[in-house]
């Protein structure tokens, strides 16, 4: 934790206060990153590249006002939290956003502190990146590019600090890889594309990157549409979690309060089946990036979202949960530059009872690749329909592969219509979303 950050931080909340402010807190962030990728054999782009943002939002006469600055100088500082107190005179009084949380005590978290600049040379970097391309393109002489590909490393620093002396500061770091595989055949060509993050170079598995590029764009090469009908559907992990991202604004109390949230109607009531448990969890063991306090400083913990299929909590922040007259579930989100907003952790759909067998018995349409998800889908109703690439299945073995079909189906309906639901869990790619096999009843899907 570098102090001085911290005394920047502290130096901006005088300023603020002492030029008639009420109350204030500042989001401090930054980050350095490292970044490559390769085409025919050679460093197709490299960039190094840093950050470093402070953002402030004070509250006078309950109207809140925000600034942010890339520039640490006094005159800056200064010019900052005049600009914050200029702001808030044309805001909206706002009785429910206060800054009135206290811990005497600094709240801090560091990720693995391992540096991962130095595990390997600058040159095993470089060496790594191009085998990102050159054995995918080794794999097969149908391959006619590897159009995207990538190293990164990334760390960052996030602090917070308000007025009354509360602090916070997060530390992660993380390296991850991408790679892609176009195949091409006559007048038929496919491609996928896969990624993974990890902690250290020395885990992370790029050959798996490779592996799984190339073996479902082998695959969908040969691919044909499914006959139109109503089919059970499994989603691979990460198109679930995609799939269950594009809905996640049902559990959030902002967007509740800005009258945007269409299942703010159903909160106590059953909305899924009864064994569906989907929880928010800030510390899972397994999870890639863990977040123990939010960004008014408060300590998270772990949350019930769904229970038994009934909608239980919702994520909050100070501010919502005032509105609502309910309790804070600590699930405030700030950037430097943006307004008090709310957002989960990692997503954690509890395991059910079904062996795998059972939930991969009979025929039903494994869904591995969706395209075109957010432009086919209405949050409102719950409606979606997006182009799809996958494997009809038939007790557990893959039978036909599958490209050129249309999904189509209404989010709210499918969490009460699972078939079955499995007894391991699973991690998503990113490792920021479990679940386990989870098999939907009858979704619609358009072929031939």
């Amino acid at each position: 934790m570098n102090l001085e950050n911290k005394k920047l931080m502290e130096k901006l909340v005088d300023m603020a206060t002492s030029n008639g402010a009420d109350s204030c807190d500042v989001i401090f962030n930054t980050g350095k990153s490292l970044s490559m990728s390769a085409q025919e054999g050679e460093l197709d782009s490299y960039k190094v590249s840093g950050s470093k943002i402070a953002g402030i939002r004070i509250i006078k006469d309950s109207r809140v006002g925000i600034s942010y600055t890339e520039a640490f100088d006094e005159e800056a500082l200064a010019d900052t939290a005049k600009k914050a107190i200029e702001n808030s005179k044309f805001g909206e009084v706002n009785e429910y956003e206060k800054i009135e949380h206290f811990v005497e005590e600094d709240l801090v978290h560091k990720g693995d502190l391992e540096p991962i600049e130095d595990e390997i040379t600058p040159q095993d970097k470089i060496d790594l990146c191009l085998k990102l391309e050159s054995e995918v393109r080794k794999k097969d002489e149908r391959v006619k590019g590897v159009p995207y590909n990538g190293l990164s490393e990334s760390s960052t620093e996030g602090h917070y600090l308000n007025s009354l002396g509360t602090f916070a500061y997060d530390y992660e770091s993380y390296v991850s890889c991408y790679t892609s595989s176009l195949l091409k055949e006559g007048d038929k060509n496919s491609m996928f594309y896969y990624g993974t993050v990890d902690k250290h170079y020395k885990s992370l598995d790029w050959k798996k990157c490779v592996e799984q590029a190339y073996e479902h764009s082998r695959n969908w090469l040969d691919a044909s549409a499914l006959k139109t009908g109503k089919y059970d559907v499994i989603f691979s992990i990460d198109q679930f979690e995609s799939l269950f991202g594009a809905f996640r604004g049902m559990f959030s109390g902002k967007r509740a309060q800005e009258k945007s949230n269409p299942m703010i109607e159903q909160f106590g009531k059953k909305i899924a089946s009864d064994r569906l448990n989907v929880m928010d969890m800030p510390m899972y063991a397994d999870s890639f990036f863990k977040s123990p306090f939010d960004s008014e400083g408060y300590v998270r913990a772990d949350l019930g979202l769904i229970e038994n299929g009934v909608f239980k909590n919702m994520l909050h922040n100070s501010a919502t949960s005032k509105f609502f007259k309910v309790e804070n579930t600590f699930r405030a989100a700030r950037g430097a530059r943006g307004p008090l907003g709310v957002s989960g952790t990692t997503t954690v759909i509890k395991e059910g009872s079904d062996a795998v067998e059972t939930v991969t018995s009979g025929r039903y349409f494994e869904v591995c690749n969706m395209q075109g998800l957010h432009s086919g889908l209405n949050f409102m109703s719950g409606d979606f329909s997006f182009g799809a690439s996958g494997y009809l299945v038939e007790n557990g073995k893959r039978i036909q592969a599958v490209n050129g079909v249309t999904v189509a189906g209404n989010f709210y309906k499918m969490l009460n219509n699972i078939n079955s639901l499995g007894n391991e869990i699973l991690a998503s790619s990113g490792r920021s979303f479990f679940a386990p096999l989870v098999r939907f009843e009858a979704l619609t899907v358009a072929g031939n």
